[in-house]
C-alpha cells in the first residue's frame, strides 16, 4: 500500500479520535525537545525507567506521591494512580499550577480509562476553567466530548467462553473482524490507537444507535481542520464469547472515515476501540488470521507495556537507546516522531527523502519527509527489522510529537502472534515466522 494511503488511514484515527490523547492542540516545544535533568523533565518526556529509579530514593511524602502517581496513570495502575492524584492535587492546586494541570489531564486518562465519564468530565472542566493556560495542547475538545458522555453507565463485561474469532485484513491493509451486531453484520477494524469506538452516522442509524444530545468539535493537529462528532451508546456488544455491556460509540460523518477519493475510495463504518480491547483484558492477534482474547488469549510474559493517554506503547531498543513508541493495530506500518529525528539526525545523510500526504479530520495536507531504509528494534528477546520507515522532521502538533513514534503492523508482521495483556500490562510477540512466510 502507498504511504500516502497509509498515513490517511492510521493518522486519520489517531488524530480525529483525540480525547484523552494530547493529540488536539498545539505541542510546546519543551515538550518534544531533548530532555533535561530533573523529574518535571522525565514526566513531561515519557521518561519512565528515570522516574521509576528516581522514585526508588525518595522518602515518602508529595513529592514522591506526585511522581508515583504519575507512573501509576502512564503504567496502567488505575486504581493506584486515582488514589495518589487526587492526595496530591489539593496541595499543589495553587502553589504548583502546571504540575496541577498534568495531574488533572492524569485523572482524566485514567478516569476515562476505568469507565467513570461522570468523573473525567468533572476533571476536564477543572483542567480547562482553571489551568489550560498551564497545559501543553488545548483540551476544549476533549472536555466537550466528556461532557457528552457525563451521564452515562460505566461499560462492563460478562464471559460466557474466551474469545476466538476470525480475523483479516481490508482493502486498506488494516485488521478486521466481522461481527454481528442488533442484526447488523460488518466488518470492525480492531484499533488499539482508536481511543473510543467508532462508528459512521449512517452505520449508526443501521445499528439503531441514537445520537445523544450535543455535540463537540474534535481537530486535527496534522491538518490544522476540525470536524463535529456525537456520541451513543450501544446496549449490548457480543464478541464472540464476551458480552459488553453500555459501550461508548463515537459518531462520525461518513466522509471522515473514507479512505482515499473517487473508485479507490474506501469507506470504513466501525472501529473497536481501546475500552472494549481494554475491556477483554488480554487480546492476541494471530498470523494464522485469528483474535483471541480472554482464556483463549496467549499467556506468554512479554516486556512491560505503558499508556500514552488512551493509546498502548511499547519500549524498543534502537542503536543501543530504550525509546517509547505508541502502538496502533489500525496503522499498517511504523512511523517516527520529531524527537526521534532529533535523537538521529546525524544520521539523516543515510535516509533518502519522499513527499507523502497525511490525512486528518476533514482534510489532507502533503509534506516532505525523511525515510529511513533500515530500521533495527529490539524488545524482550526479539528483533525487528523494519524497511523505509516515515520519519517526521517537525512537530505535528498531534500525539505523535510526545514519543518516539507509532508502530504499525509491519513491527507485528513477521511473527506468528501478538499479544497485549491489559492486566499485567505487557507486550510479547510470537515465534519469528519461517523466511517463505
Amino acid at each position: 500500500m502507498q504511504i500516502g494511503m497509509k498515513l490517511g488511514a492510521a493518522w486519520l484515527l489517531i488524530a480525529l479520535l483525540s480525547a484523552c490523547s494530547t493529540a488536539s492542540g498545539p505541542v510546546r516545544p519543551d515538550h518534544v525537545g531533548p530532555a533535561s535533568d530533573g523529574p518535571d523533565a522525565e514526566v513531561r518526556a515519557f521518561r519512565l525507567h528515570a522516574l521509576e529509579a528516581r522514585l526508588q530514593t525518595m522518602p515518602p511524602g508529595a513529592e514522591r506521591d506526585y511522581l508515583a502517581g504519575i507512573l501509576a496513570s502512564r503504567s496502567g495502575r488505575l486504581e493506584e494512580a486515582i488514589r495518589l492524584l487526587n492526595g496530591v492535587l489539593p496541595g499543589i492546586r495553587e502553589s504548583q499550577p502546571e504540575r496541577a494541570a498534568i495531574v488533572l489531564e492524569a485523572l482524566a486518562d485514567v478516569y476515562a480509562s476505568a469507565y467513570q465519564y461522570g468523573d473525567a468530565a468533572r476533571v476536564y472542566d477543572d483542567l480547562e476553567q482553571h489551568f489550560a493556560r498551564h497545559l501543553h495542547r488545548d483540551v476544549a475538545g476533549d472536555a466537550a466530548l466528556a461532557r457528552l458522555l457525563v451521564h452515562l453507565p460505566p461499560q462492563t463485561i460478562d464471559w460466557n467462553a474466551p474469545v476466538r474469532v476470525a480475523m483479516s485484513r481490508n482493502a486498506i491493509g488494516s485488521l478486521v473482524s466481522e461481527f454481528t451486531i442488533n442484526g447488523v453484520r460488518e466488518q470492525w477494524l480492531l484499533d488499539t490507537g482508536a481511543n473510543y469506538s467508532v462508528v459512521t452516522r449512517r452505520f449508526a442509524e443501521r445499528l439503531g444507535v441514537t445520537p445523544l444530545a450535543g455535540s463537540a468539535m474534535v481537530g486535527s493537529g496534522l491538518t490544522g481542520l476540525k470536524s463535529p462528532l456525537q456520541a451513543g451508546i450501544l446496549p449490548q456488544l457480543q464478541l464472540g464469547g464476551a458480552v459488553l455491556s453500555n459501550v461508548v460509540l463515537v459518531i462520525l460523518d461518513d466522509a471522515n472515515l473514507r479512505i482515499g477519493s473517487g473508485t479507490d475510495a474506501y469507506q470504513i463504518n466501525a472501529i473497536l476501540g481501546y475500552p472494549v480491547l481494554r475491556a477483554l483484558g488480554r487480546i492476541t492477534f494471530t498470523h494464522r488470521g485469528e483474535f483471541l482474547a480472554g482464556e483463549a488469549a496467549d499467556k506468554t510474559p512479554g516486556v512491560p507495556m505503558f499508556m500514552r493517554g488512551l493509546t498502548p506503547a511499547i519500549e524498543c531498543e534502537i542503536e543501543g537507546q530504550r525509546l517509547l513508541f505508541t502502538f496502533d493495530t489500525g496503522a499498517s506500518s511504523t512511523d517516527f516522531s520529531v524527537r526521534y529525528y532529533q535523537l538521529f539526525r546525524q544520521r539523516k545523510g543515510t535516509w533518502r527523502t519522499r513527499r507523502v500526504e497525511s490525512g486528518g479530520a476533514g482534510g489532507t495536507v502533503r509534506r516532505e519527509m525523511y525515510i529511513q531504509p533500515d530500521v533495527v528494534m529490539r524488545v524482550g528477546d526479539k528483533t525487528v527489522t523494519l524497511r523505509d520507515v516515515t520519519i517526521f522532521s517537525a512537530r505535528m502538533n498531534a500525539g505523535i510529537d510526545l514519543l518516539f513514534g507509532n508502530i504499525g503492523h509491519d513491527f507485528v508482521a513477521n511473527f506468528e502472534s501478538f499479544t497485549l495483556d491489559f492486566v499485567n500490562m505487557t507486550f510479547s510477540l510470537g515465534f519469528p515466522l519461517p523466511a517463505h512466510s
